[in-house]
């Protein structure tokens, strides 16, 4: 009888512990399962790669030099692209210069020869006179030289007509010269190319 009970006491006890051990599996699996998917979708959700704006470029007289030299380096490393934003804004702005600056130059010539100008005045002003008189060829000479290298993008882009705007201007600007090294005549033979016009004039 002993014998029956003790084996009896033995099932139970096996069936105990297996309703124990699936309990338990279970309270494991949904303590740690929740935790688990969480990490899980953490991983999965990578952050949206962050937009890249692309600030708006502003040349000025204390940059423009710099900023010359940047595209300068672009366009040399066949970024045609990069360099291309950089110098029209800076022949917007020696263009833009160029135009205001010439336009108080009259002014102040016009008041400086004035009879009732005073000489203190006439002075004060011829001082201006010459900084603008040095002022309006140093933007004229980077305004032609990114006009040229426009021309050569707008090629390069095969657009032609971009490309003769800059190239045409710069040649009616420009006092004419056979040296083949002026920009006067790299922008006609860069212009000829372009219209597959090179070796017929």
């Amino acid at each position: 009888m002993d014998n029956l009970s003790s084996g009896k006491n033995c099932r139970i006890d096996a069936h105990s512990v297996t309703v124990m051990f699936f309990i338990m599996f279970f309270a494991y699996a949904l303590f740690f399962y929740p935790s688990y998917t969480l990490g899980a979708e953490k991983k999965a959700r990578k952050p949206a790669p962050k937009e890249v704006v692309k600030k708006d470029i502003v040349i000025s007289d204390a940059n423009i030099q710099s900023s010359l030299k940047r595209a300068e380096e672009l366009l040399k490393k066949g970024d045609i692209e990069g360099s291309l934003p950089i110098y029209t804004k800076i022949y917007e702005f020696t263009k833009e210069a160029i135009t205001t600056v010439s336009h108080i130059q009259k002014q102040y010539e016009r008041f400086i020869n004035e009879p009732e100008t005073s000489q203190a005045d006439k002075e004060e002003f011829f001082i201006k006179l010459n900084r603008i008189k040095q002022l309006i060829p140093r933007y004229k000479a980077i305004k032609d030289t990114c006009g040229y290298n426009l021309g050569f993008i707008y090629g390069k882009k095969n657009e032609p007509e971009k490309a003769r705007i800059f190239l045409t201007e710069l040649m009616e600007t420009l006092p004419f010269s056979r040296n083949k090294d002026s920009l006067w005549m790299r922008a006609k033979t860069l212009l000829l190319e372009i219209y597959a016009l090179e070796g017929e004039f």
